[in-house]
């Protein structure tokens, strides 16, 4: 299966939001993994998997987003940053999976 990952960096006042989000996202668009980081260090690792039984509580078919990820992020691709202070970059493999073993 082919993957890819991103990093969104999201800045805004101290929340109950994340100010990182890792992405993992298959061939078809979909998100299988996601990270969420937060500003005490938290991170939230939550996997398709985790929803075996319960798939109508996740947001898409199969996937832990709505829609496909690369069409609702194409804007923010070329690093710019956007009104909610919200920035999208390509990452990588390993960095993700540092990011997932460190949250479990």
């Amino acid at each position: 299966m082919l993957l890819s990952y991103y990093r969104c960096d999201w800045r805004h006042q101290e929340s109950e939001d994340p100010v990182v989000i890792f992405y993992e996202v298959d061939a078809h668009g979909d998100v299988p993994r996601m990270i969420d980081i937060f500003s005490s260090g938290r991170r939230d690792c939550v996997s398709t998997a985790d929803f075996v039984g319960r798939e109508n509580e996740m947001p898409g078919i199969n996937s832990l987003v709505e829609g496909d990820f690369r069409e609702t992020a194409k804007e923010l691709l070329n690093g710019n940053l956007n009104d909610d202070g919200i920035t999208l970059v390509v990452s990588d493999h390993a960095t993700f999976e540092f990011e997932w073993l460190a949250g479990k």
